[in-house]
């Protein structure tokens, strides 16, 4: 079967790859995986982006395909140059589609990625979105990028409140002693314990994906960020979800009204 069209149609099952493609097809794939971005971008076709991550996590994570098939398909990957048409995703203006590609990035395993992602980062991420920047940065340090501590420096050292949410989603666990004097210092989050900090920047994330996944909002302003993280610091705690849709479309409308 054609890449294109089973990609374009319905949802791929890595299981059944070689039902889906004969031997001659599969010389194909690795070209139009990269005609598919293209289409995805001028039609945004609902399946091809998960069924391209789908795909990229077969044959880079599970490894479900033959030891023959996978090496062709990841030569000429490499060959056409394939991992620079998809930082295009890097750049979407879908929230969703980043997050997506940044993982993808990561579970490819390759250091001469992080040249995407280190542009990524500081051209779009950095003081605009605080999902976009851990998220980011933590790929980067698996990555080994040798540009990450460099990056989580230039995050503190220029602390607001898209930073901070940044750092907190970017540690592991509990802030770190030098986390939580930044968050005295700079009297960031002031309605928030700091024993909640961690909580607090975890739940706002879900809050996010909730409030554009509803309103169908593919991703926010740093504005809007902004404003959304201080409109949560009002409601966190306080709030209790009874209708999913119209708790989150009254959340959105709340939200833009709030200063």
């Amino acid at each position: 079967m054609n890449i294109i069209e089973l990609f374009s149609n319905d949802l791929y099952n890595s299981d059944e790859f070689y039902n889906y493609f004969s031997k001659e097809e599969i010389l194909h794939i690795p070209f139009e995986l990269n005609d598919l971005i293209d289409i995805d971008q001028k039609n945004e076709n609902k399946f091809i982006f998960p069924n391209i991550i789908e795909f990229l996590t077969d044959i880079y994570v599970t490894l479900k395909i033959k030891d023959e098939d996978f090496e062709y398909i990841d030569s000429k990957l490499k060959e056409i140059d394939f991992c620079k048409k998809f930082s295009e995703y890097l750049h979407s203006d879908s929230l969703y589609k980043k997050q997506g590609a940044i993982l993808a990035y990561a579970k490819m395993q390759k250091a001469e990625n992080c040249k995407y992602l280190e542009d990524a980062f500081i051209n779009e991420y950095y003081k605009k979105n605080p999902i976009l920047t851990s998220a980011c940065l933590k790929e980067l340090y698996y990555l080994r990028s040798r540009k990450a501590n460099q990056y989580e420096k230039l995050i503190v050292e220029n602390i607001d409140i898209i930073n901070f949410i940044s750092i907190l989603l970017l540690e592991d666990g509990e802030p770190d002693s030098n986390v939580l004097e930044l968050y005295k210092n700079e009297e960031i989050l002031i309605k928030i314990k700091p024993e909640n900090l961690k909580d607090f920047a975890l739940n706002f994330e879900i809050f996010i994906l909730n409030v554009q996944g509803v309103n169908k909002i593919k991703d926010f302003t740093r504005d809007e960020y902004v404003k959304s993280i201080n409109y949560y610091e009002k409601i966190y705690g306080s709030y209790k979800v009874k209708d999913f849709n119209a708790f989150y479309k009254s959340a959105l409308q709340e939200m833009k009204n709030y200063t």
